[in-house]
């Protein structure tokens, strides 16, 4: 078998030759010194050349005692070595420096490449981010603008969906007794044939939005298969992860919004921290949208019963006043007395529509009062007139609408002069027998007050014993004499 080594091992335990392992300051000097041998050499060889003598190796040895000069020279490789090794230091030394520059050069490119991956990662997560908040303020935009509660919910989880690309969005919401959570809204396929079976999970026992409703706390599965509370629906069978956030509204748990996905660890911390933020913006649209759908429900009732109200209050001043009509012609308004209404009128306060003449130039519009006619009005062009158009027709609707709100709010402020007063009247009346302390007194200034006051009607006040069956004002116990259980007072 074939056993590859580290090349590190390697390294420590092969043996490389001597000269490799020299460094540039032994190496310099090894070369100063080899080149300062050339002198002495050349030297020799040149007084030998000059001395006549035999050329061989005694010749050399008698001239390098001989010649003081040669004395000097052989001391070259000396000197050339020390010379030669400074500077291999020095070049050592340089080389050091350049190798710790480039070393640091490594470590600074190898930190930048770092620094910008770091930087690219950040800009990503922030790019995430900004594009998770951007969705959530399109969704919260967009659940906003809805009254109805069902157009609410189907529209957020479209609206999900689309910025966030989950496979399912569905919403849930608790029935009246909050043991069911209903589905209510859904965006997928099968989330839509769940919303024909009228889906619900029973609280707190099945499944991830059970569990939710019940505990009022998130709840996140990132893988489906190893979570105990998952509730493996057929409807939806490409779900691999799946989260489930509570709707609290004042306290209250409303529901629950599920997202599913198709990728398992689909959903990061940022993903949950954004979800919850727009969880908390549903559940508060839905309860606006509760809470508008209450008003308008208790607006609609009281708009009956004001109408109704209204209703009676001209229904009995149509029945107590005569017949009212008033004739407008350049330059003056005449008021007619007659029984009789014109039949262009008659029909429009019957039908409440808008009659026209045959002639084209004569208009009857009802005026009607929260539903109840009370009259019409007629308008005659001239002969020579051109029909009636459109919108003229159109501003003698405008017409009639505004003087049935005027004529409303003539009713209403003389009903409240007439309350004014009969609440003027009975503190006047209070305070006048206030002053008194005596009950005859008591008895005969209201009598005579209320005479006063009402004018064509005869006021009698009288005080009856219970030994007749009646029973006996407060004023006349603890009285010395026993009153006439007949007496009377008038006025």
């Amino acid at each position: 078998m074939i056993h590859t080594q580290n090349p590190r091992e390697y390294k420590s335990v092969s043996k490389k030759p001597a000269f490799i392992q020299i460094g540039e300051t032994q190496r310099y000097a090894l070369v100063g010194v080899l080149f300062g041998f050339l002198f002495p050499i050349i030297g020799t060889l040149l007084r030998l050349a000059g001395s006549h003598q035999p050329q061989d190796i005694t010749a050399v040895f008698n001239i390098q005692r001989t010649d003081p000069l040669l004395w000097i020279i052989d001391s070259a490789p000396v000197f050339l070595g020390l010379f030669a090794s400074y500077a291999g230091r020095k070049q050592e030394l340089l080389l050091r420096s350049n190798q710790e520059l480039n070393a640091r050069e490594q470590e600074l490119i190898k930190y930048q490449l770092n620094l910008e991956e770091r930087v690219n990662e950040r800009t990503r997560e922030i790019e995430h981010r900004s594009n998770l908040l951007k969705a959530v303020a399109e969704v919260g935009r967009g659940i906003t603008s809805y009254r109805k509660l069902s157009e609410l919910l189907q529209q957020t989880t479209y609206l999900i969906h689309e910025n966030f690309g989950y496979y399912h969005v569905g919403i849930f919401i608790l029935d009246e007794r909050k043991e069911y959570a209903v589905l209510a809204a859904a965006n997928s396929a099968g989330g839509q044939r769940m919303l024909e079976r009228n889906h619900q999970l029973k609280v707190g026992e099945m499944g991830i939005v059970g569990y939710v409703t019940e505990n009022i706390k998130a709840r996140i599965a990132l893988d489906v298969g190893t979570d105990a509370f998952y509730f493996n629906n057929p409807d939806l069978p490409e779900t691999r992860s799946e989260m489930s956030l509570p709707l609290v509204a004042g306290g209250q748990i409303l529901g629950a919004l599920d997202v599913q996905s198709k990728e398992s660890l689909a959903f990061s911390e940022e993903d949950i921290a954004t979800l919850q933020i727009l969880a908390e913006q549903l559940a508060v649209a839905i309860q606006n949208v509760n809470l508008f759908s209450e008003i308008e429900k208790a607006l609609e009732a009281s708009k009956l019963v004001y109408g109704e109200v209204s209703r009676e209050a001209w229904g009995k001043i149509l029945r107590n006043q005569p017949h009212t009509s008033f004739l407008a012609t350049s330059p003056t308004t005449v008021q007619i007395y007659s029984e009789f209404l014109d039949p262009s009128i008659t029909k429009a306060v019957e039908t409440g529509d808008i009659i026209i003449g045959n002639d084209n130039l004569t208009i009857s519009v009802p005026i009607k009062v929260r539903g109840l006619i009370i009259g019409a009005i007629r308008l005659k062009k001239n002969d020579i007139s051109e029909a009636w158009t459109q919108d003229e027709t159109n501003l003698a609707i405008a017409l009639s609408e505004q003087l049935s709100a005027a004529l409303e709010s003539a009713r209403l402020y003389n009903e409240s002069q007439q309350r004014a007063a009969r609440e003027s009247l009975v503190s006047n009346i209070s305070a006048r027998i206030s002053a008194f302390s005596n009950v005859d007194t008591i008895l005969r200034e209201t009598v005579r007050e209320l005479g006063l006051t009402i004018g064509n009607a005869a006021v009698t006040f009288q005080l009856l014993d219970q030994l007749n069956g009646q029973k006996q004002a407060d004023g006349q116990s603890g009285r010395g004499a026993n009153p006439d259980p007949s007496r009377k007072v008038r006025e």
